[in-house]
């Protein structure tokens, strides 16, 4: 004749999440905001104005890392054997932007009840609630729309990175004129196609110094540049750092495509004024080309 109630309190929700760790700790991600999970090949991280981004599913998508966005400490620095592994990520999604999330360690998926933060706890940014795990353990459940917007308050706000049609407020033309500057006869006939065939009307230059030249000789006219950085007379380097000592050159669109892959130069191509760093070894056309219409 025993009877037994149970009461459920109704702030609690059951939903599917994708268990990760970022600087020792696990976290939840929702799983309906998880586009794909993913090891991303460190080459495939590219530099473009200011941030990094990755091409994912044929577009351009801002990269962070989790523990950088959560203000976390770091894990220990990365052994010279690590630093040559892809990086776990998951790309998150809401309607309007992506972003591609470097974490420690992609776990495992389980359905748990979320139990939504307290009026305390209600404005803690990138936090949607708490759960306690099959394991015993509690988890911070994370809030994939607070995170898609930390990442873009963390680095000013560019939307057109991120936003799904990649529109920009520019001025439309019939057809964009590109100035490629590369050394490599072989490399710059294969770029040059690839331009052309994309719609762009393609001027050519050998080395950096006839790509200046060109540049300052007749202002207006072209509408972005694509260049190597070791070159002849002039290197990339230099060049982008000329250009932005002018006045009319400040807001053309400055592509690095070159093989020199490490972080040190990464940076110095920025340092000099580029908007984009693409390297050689992980070069893929359509990465090219969504920068070009990301830029332009």
């Amino acid at each position: 004749g025993s009877t037994f109630r149970i009461i459920l309190p109704t702030a609690l929700t059951t939903t599917r999440v994708l268990l990760i760790r970022a600087a020792g700790q696990m976290f939840a991600m929702p799983t309906d905001t998880v586009e794909t999970t993913l090891l991303l090949p460190r080459k495939d991280v590219q530099a473009m104005e200011g941030r990094s981004v990755a091409a994912i599913a044929g577009r351009l998508a801002p990269v962070a890392r989790l523990a950088q966005l959560l203000e976390l400490p770091e894990s220990a620095p990365e052994t010279e054997r690590e630093a040559e592994r892809p990086l776990p990520a998951l790309v998150i999604s809401n309607e309007e932007r992506s972003l591609v999330l470097i974490v420690d360690e992609l776990l495992d998926e389980q359905e748990i009840i979320l139990k939504h933060a307290g009026g305390l706890l209600r404005r803690v940014r990138n936090m949607a609630g708490a759960a306690i795990l099959e394991s015993g353990s509690v988890c911070i459940v994370l809030n994939p729309r607070d995170l898609i917007q930390s990442e873009s308050r963390r680095r000013g706000g560019d939307a057109r990175l991120a936003d799904a049609d990649g529109s920009a407020a520019r001025p439309e033309k019939d057809k964009y004129t590109v100035l490629l500057a590369e050394d490599s006869i072989t490399t710059r006939m294969q770029e040059k196609r690839i331009l052309e065939r994309a719609g762009y009307e393609v001027v050519t230059a050998v080395d950096g110094l006839e790509a200046y030249q060109k540049l300052t000789s007749s202002p207006g006219k072209i509408d972005a540049l694509v260049s190597d950085v070791e070159m002849p007379n002039m290197d990339g380097f230099t060049l982008t750092a000329r250009l932005r000592a002018h006045e009319e050159f400040r807001e053309l669109p400055v592509v690095i495509v070159t093989t020199l892959a490490s972080e040190e130069h990464r940076k110095r191509g920025m340092e000099a004024g580029a908007n984009a760093y693409i390297t050689k070894s992980g070069f893929n056309q359509g990465v090219l080309l969504e920068t070009l219409r990301r830029l332009i």
